[in-house]
């Protein structure tokens, strides 16, 4: 009696390995999606991983998995393991016709492009005697855009150093911002008699408007770090600091440009003041990669002669580097006898040294319309 009862039990432990292998995956879906698409570094967001069995079958053990870049810190580190990437494997028991949701909070402390990828479902049958695996689809991932840091300090400075180019230049009257209507004087062209007017009155008159002067602001980012001792953090700063000026020169109005020395950094935003700049921007600068290695930080600032004919000398050109060498400073210097220019320098705290006979000294507008700020970081 006792070999036949052992005998059924495994017939029907093969049968129902036999028919949990056909019916397992039938009906069951998952889905793994962020919150949002963009965060700034610094912020939270959810992972939300929702799985949905629609048939009867229960499923006594499912094990989700996948996988994604290491910088992404999950509150929640059960059944979590980190190397090069930080690998997560949930493990739910689902039952027939049951939905469950879960929610795992993220914290993006470092800029990135993060994409859930290598995602998989894995099942067990009773007494974890065999399983079966997987691979899903999904299309999870996030934009972590650069932090927003102060500077405030940069701020003032610009804006004083445009209002020095507004004063300098010879203003403009722009024909769109109508002012008055004024009595005719022999210094106004004829263009700017306002015919109806005249005759209302029954002498000249001449239609006057606002003199305006663009504002325009070009800036250049030096993101090498090809020294022996890495300096991460003064890169990291130097791509927050031109991401957060070209926010807030842009919500300012101001035409602002862009360009790089990422090795596919490709070719110069001029100045402008369209909005969809200000987001193509801040995705580039999200997905860039130390791997990929950088080009020489004076040809970005030299240009090609093309793009640098399309500056015009009412642009301030603000450089932002941790590399500041006496090839740089000739070049800036020259630059200056055409543009006014501000150079942010990014250094440890209390690392710089003295500046020298070739270096502008800190903070003082120099004879050649250049001015340095020196940015310190703490070392971390």
């Amino acid at each position: 009696m006792f070999l036949f009862l052992l005998l059924a039990i495994i017939i029907v432990g093969v049968l129902w390995d036999f028919y949990y292998k056909k019916v397992w995956r039938r009906g069951v879906d998952v889905k793994l999606w962020f919150d949002t698409d963009t965060l700034y570094a610094g912020g939270q967001t959810k992972l939300y991983e929702v799985i949905e069995n629609r048939k009867r079958t229960p499923l006594p053990i499912l094990e989700v998995g996948f996988h994604t870049k290491k910088e992404l810190d999950f509150a929640d580190t059960e059944n979590t393991s980190v190397s090069d990437y930080i690998y997560k494997r949930d493990v739910f028991s689902v039952l027939g016709r049951q939905r469950i949701t879960r929610e795992i909070a993220v914290d993006c402390r470092k800029r990135g492009h993060y994409a859930v990828s290598d995602a998989d479902l894995t099942t067990h049958t009773l007494l974890y005697k065999k399983s079966y695996s997987v691979g899903i689809e999904t299309d999870a991932s996030i934009y972590v855009y650069a932090k927003m840091t102060d500077v405030s300090e940069i701020m003032t400075v610009c804006e004083r150093m445009l209002g020095t180019l507004q004063c300098a230049k010879r203003l403009y009257e722009d024909p769109f911002a109508f002012r008055t209507i004024r009595s005719y004087t022999t210094d106004d062209p004829m263009k700017a008699i306002n015919w109806k007017a005249s005759a209302k009155t029954g002498a000249l008159m001449v239609n006057t408007f606002d003199s305006v002067q663009s504002q325009k602001v070009m800036i250049f980012l030096d993101v090498a770090d090809t020294g022996i001792l890495k300096q991460e953090a003064l890169v990291e700063e130097n791509i927050a600091i031109a991401a957060t000026l070209a926010r807030k020169l842009l919500r300012q109005g101001i035409e602002t440009g862009f360009a790089w020395n990422g090795a596919d950094g490709g070719e110069w935003i001029l100045p402008t003041n369209r909005k969809s700049v200000l987001i193509g921007l801040e995705r580039t600068l999200a997905e860039y990669d130390a791997a990929k290695g950088t080009v020489f930080f004076s040809q970005i600032v030299t240009g090609r002669k093309e793009m640098q004919e399309k500056l015009t000398d009412d642009t301030l050109m603000i450089v932002i580097t941790k590399n500041p060498d006496e090839v740089l400073w000739n070049i800036l210097r020259e630059k200056s006898k055409d543009f006014a220019v501000l150079v942010i320098e990014t250094v440890y705290r209390g690392e710089r040294q003295p500046a020298n006979a070739k270096e502008p000294v800190p903070g003082v507008m120099s004879n050649s319309n250049m001015r340095v700020l020196v940015r310190e970081v703490e070392c971390v």
